[in-house]
C-alpha cells in the first residue's frame, strides 16, 4: 500500500502524542462547534499540531441557521465547492432571498438573484457541524470526543504555556499546549476560568423553537421574519426531509422574563402565539404543517467578554462575542472570525518559536485580533440597534420600549 498523505501522517502522530501521559500540541481548541473546527481546520492546514475537544459524543437537535449569500465563499474555504445541482449537497438548501414584514404592515422582499453567488443558503447544523469536523481531521487535527475541559494553569516549562485538564467521564487527561483557544460558546468555559467576565449582556432575548413537518412538498426558498407585539418570528424549510416528509423551523424570539415568552415555552402557548401572526401562520396552513416534537428554547441574548484574549489564550465565536438573531451573523462570524484567529495565532506562535516572548496583546498578531474584534461588536451594536429602530409599531409594548432606550451602557470595550 502506499504511504499516508503528509496531512494524514500528521494526524496519526498527534493521535499517538494525544494518548501519551502529558501530551504537548501546539494549540487546544475547546469547543468542536463551527467556530472551533473551522480554527483548527486553519491551524492544522498551517502544519500546527492541534487537538480539537468535543464535549459531546453524539448528536444533539440543533437549531438550522440561514446564511447570506456573503458567507457562500467562507462554507466552500471549509468544506469544498458546492456542486452545481442543489439538491446534491447534504445538509444544505439554497435560498432566494428574505420576506420581512418588519417595519411596514406589507411584506418587503429581498431577492439573492443579483448577488455574486445567487443565492444564500439555509444549513441542517448537525449535519454541516459533523461535515466540518471530519474536516478538521482530514486536515490533519485530532478530534476527541466526550472529552471535558476542566482547568487550565500555567505551566513551569517555559516552551508549553499551558497545562490544561480534561476529563473523559471520571478519567482525567491532561495535556500542554502553546496556546489554548475557547470556542465553547456562550458559555466561554476558558474565559470563565481565568476570571474573565462577561459584559454587555444587558437584554433577555431568548429563542423558542418548535419543528414542523408536513407530507407535501413546500417549494418556497425565502427565510421570513415577521415583528409582533411582544417579540418577533423567524422561519425557514430545512435541508432534506425524513420519512419523505418536509421540515420547516419556526423560531419565536422575546425576552424570557415577558409574559409571551413564558408562553411560548410550552407547545400549545407557542401554537396559540402563531394563530396571531399574520405572515407565518397562514404559510404553514397553505402547506398543511403540523406541530413536530416539543418547544426548545435557547439564549439568544447580545453578550461579550470583557477581553477577547491574553497571553496565550484567545476567545473565538459566540465565546468572545455572541450577537442578536436579526443580525443574521451567527455563523458567517464563527467561521469567518475561525479563519483570522487560526492564522493569527500561527503567526504569534511563529514569533515565538522557544516560548520566550509573551503572547498578549504586546504580540502584533495578537493585538491585531483585538482590535478586530473590538470593531466589529461596535459595527454590530450600530446594525442591531438600527434594524431595531425601523419597526415603530409597537412602541408602547415592552419588548419595543426596551430596544428604544439608550443604548450607550451597551456600547463596552471602548478605549
Amino acid at each position: 500500500t502506499e504511504p499516508p498523505s503528509g496531512k494524514r501522517q500528521s494526524h496519526v502522530m498527534a493521535a499517538n502524542r494525544g494518548d501519551a501521559p502529558d501530551a504537548a500540541w501546539d494549540v487546544i481548541v475547546i469547543g468542536a462547534g463551527p467556530a472551533g473546527s473551522a480554527t483548527a481546520i486553519t491551524l492544522a492546514r498551517l502544519g500546527r499540531r492541534v487537538l480539537l475537544v468535543d464535549e459531546q459524543t453524539s448528536w444533539r437537535v440543533k437549531l438550522g441557521e440561514s446564511l447570506a449569500p456573503t458567507a457562500v465563499g467562507l462554507i466552500q474555504h471549509f468544506l469544498g465547492e458546492l456542486p452545481a445541482r442543489a439538491d446534491q449537497t447534504p445538509g444544505l438548501y439554497r435560498t432566494l432571498g428574505n420576506i420581512a414584514l418588519w417595519g411596514a404592515e406589507e411584506p418587503e422582499s429581498t431577492d439573492f438573484f443579483f448577488t455574486a453567488t445567487g443565492f444564500g443558503l439555509c444549513v441542517d447544523r448537525l449535519i454541516f457541524d459533523e461535515a466540518l469536523r471530519s474536516c478538521a481531521v482530514a486536515a490533519g487535527a485530532t478530534v476527541r470526543r466526550g472529552v471535558c475541559f476542566r482547568s487550565c494553569t500555567r505551566s513551569a516549562d517555559a516552551a508549553i504555556h499551558w497545562q490544561v485538564r480534561l476529563a473523559s467521564g471520571a478519567q482525567a487527561q491532561h495535556h500542554g499546549a502553546r496556546y489554548l483557544v475557547d470556542c465553547s460558546g456562550r458559555r466561554a468555559v476558558v474565559a470563565n476560568a481565568l476570571g474573565i467576565p462577561m459584559v454587555g449582556k444587558v437584554d433577555r432575548l431568548f429563542a423558542y423553537a418548535q419543528w414542523f413537518v408536513a407530507g407535501g412538498e413546500d417549494d418556497d426558498r425565502h427565510t421570513r421574519i415577521e415583528a409582533m407585539p411582544h417579540g418577533w418570528w423567524y422561519s425557514n424549510r430545512l435541508p432534506g426531509a425524513a420519512g419523505g416528509e418536509t421540515r420547516r423551523l419556526v423560531i419565536f424570539h422575546s425576552d424570557r422574563d415577558l409574559p409571551a415568552a413564558r408562553m411560548a415555552a410550552d407547545r400549545h402557548g407557542f401554537g396559540r402565539l402563531l394563530e396571531a401572526s399574520t405572515h407565518i401562520a397562514p404559510l404553514l396552513a397553505a402547506r398543511g404543517y403540523r406541530a413536530c416534537g416539543r418547544t426548545r428554547g435557547a439564549p439568544a441574548n447580545t453578550q461579550r467578554l470583557r477581553d477577547f484574549c491574553g497571553d496565550a489564550w484567545m476567545a473565538v465565536g459566540d465565546s468572545a462575542q455572541a450577537y442578536d438573531p436579526l443580525s443574521a451573523q451567527g455563523m458567517e462570524k464563527a467561521l469567518r472570525s475561525a479563519s483570522h484567529a487560526g492564522h493569527l495565532i500561527h503567526y504569534a506562535l511563529m514569533d515565538d518559536p522557544d516560548g520566550a516572548a509573551p503572547l498578549d496583546g504586546s504580540n502584533t498578531h495578537i493585538h491585531q485580533y483585538d482590535e478586530s474584534q473590538r470593531q466589529s461588536w461596535q459595527d454590530y451594536l450600530t446594525q442591531r440597534d438600527f434594524y431595531y429602530s425601523v419597526q415603530s409599531r409597537w412602541g408602547d409594548q415592552p419588548f419595543w420600549r426596551r430596544r428604544r432606550r439608550s443604548v450607550a451602557s451597551e456600547h463596552v470595550g471602548g478605549r
